[in-house]
């Protein structure tokens, strides 16, 4: 099995919360010629808080740090690499109040890469929309972005917008797995305290 490369992107294509990346593009003036306008980050208007895979990109790489090993997966190479990644993520999002199943462990989140995708980055399922290492749906990314009124109350201070392709990239896969796990451990939660309320009304 091949080793798991991750890309760091260009300083110019990652940028912080709040900002987008406008990619370098050929503007025509009003005069009628052509200018090349290089790469630059803008302030996002008129949208919800929301973190797109350059912000992903961005708090990844400008913030990591030396992280214990977690163990390879039997059957599995050790993809040693995505160790950092695993675990930057599963303290990025507890730093932000996110709340995930009682000794939920880095391992726990290489095993479950190991079961969805066998560590595949491109992996495509083929009865559905679910891609990438955490194989994350096309309804699981409408739901983080905050689409539905049943979803936006728990992620609504975390919203997140990537496409199915910018799933290929290791790093948003497992930011955004992570993510969404943190989410259905929500939906579990509220199910069950629904359940509870119905039995003793």
């Amino acid at each position: 099995m091949r080793k798991i490369k991750l890309h760091r992107p260009k300083h110019y294509e990652m940028c912080p919360l709040f900002y987008h990346v406008v990619k370098g593009h050929r503007r025509r003036c009003a005069s009628g010629t052509t200018t090349w306008v290089d790469a630059h980050r803008r302030l996002n208007r008129g949208e919800l808080v929301m973190y797109l895979s350059e912000n992903l990109q961005f708090y990844y790489w400008n913030n990591i740090k030396k992280y214990p090993k977690i163990n390879a997966i039997k059957g599995f190479p050790g993809h040693h690499n995505l160790d950092s990644v695993i675990h930057f993520w599963l303290d990025y999002w507890r730093s932000n109040r996110v709340k995930f199943p009682a000794g939920l462990e880095p391992l726990h989140i290489k095993a479950l890469i190991a079961v969805e995708s066998s560590f595949n980055p491109k992996a495509r399922a083929k009865t559905s929309s679910a891609t990438g290492l955490t194989q994350v749906l096309k309804t699981g990314l409408r739901a983080l972005r905050g689409e539905g009124t049943k979803t936006s109350r728990e992620v609504r201070n975390n919203f997140i917008r990537v496409s199915s392709k910018e799933l290929e990239d290791p790093v948003v896969s497992i930011a955004v797995g992570i993510r969404w796990l943190g989410h259905k451990f929500y939906l579990l939660r509220n199910f069950q305290k629904k359940r509870c309320q119905r039995n003793n009304s």
